[in-house]
């Protein structure tokens, strides 16, 4: 038993392992062919690339600039053509305070003023026998003709006369006298343009005032 394993041990402790025996034959590299292709050695030039940076550099520079420029000819005009610097300063500037909302009260319309329409003033009839609605003294002639309802010598006592119709509602003319009378103070009640007028209307006054008037041209 103690021999058995003793070999099996001298077995795998072998070199190859119990493995076939294999001849190595090393390569020829002097039978290999060269390479078709040889790459060369690349050099690199720094001047060369500063000299073709510089014009995209001056480029860009100019490019920029010509931006630059018309972005601020874009702001001036804006500032100073469309009235940009108001509406700045009102991008700046404090809202106004809210005003207040007032109530609109709409006022009742006033009625309007009943209108009163005034009755005209009755025109007092005016009496055909009493035409006068005063008293009044007649100095000179006129040429027209009188009714005449009394004679006086004395100018007061004619006064007297026509104050007692004036409050009959009698209105007078006192008819001063004439060189053909130079003492009569006549009272009259009424007047017409002729002696024929006078005469035609003279009935009515002597059934009024009495048989004692007469017509008189003065």
């Amino acid at each position: 038993m103690e021999d058995k394993e003793k070999n099996t041990f001298e077995q795998e402790n072998g070199d190859d392992f119990g493995l076939p025996e294999v001849k190595y034959v090393p390569l020829d590299r002097e039978d290999e062919d060269p390479p078709e292709f040889e790459e060369q050695a690349a050099y690199y030039n720094e001047e060369a690339e500063e000299e073709e940076e510089e014009p995209s550099k001056n480029k860009g520079l100019l490019i920029g600039g010509i931006i630059t420029v018309l972005l601020l000819a874009g702001i001036g005009i804006y500032l100073f053509v469309f009235d940009g610097i108001d509406q700045m300063n009102s991008w700046f500037a404090d809202e106004p305070a809210p005003q207040p909302v007032t109530e609109v009260v709409e006022e009742p319309e006033p009625e309007p003023e009943p209108i009163i329409e005034e009755e005209p003033e009755p025109i007092p009839e005016v009496d055909p026998l009493a035409p006068y609605s005063d008293i009044s003294t007649i100095s000179e002639p006129t040429g027209r003709s009188f009714i005449v309802i009394g004679s006086f010598v004395d100018q007061d006592l004619a006064m007297d006369f026509s104050n007692e119709l004036l409050g009959q509602d009698i209105g007078s003319r006192i008819l001063a006298p004439t060189n053909r009378a130079p003492l009569m103070h006549r009272v009259a009640v009424a007047d017409f343009e002729t002696f024929e007028a006078a005469m035609n209307e003279v009935a009515p006054f002597r059934n009024r005032y009495g048989d004692q008037i007469w017509v008189l041209k003065y």
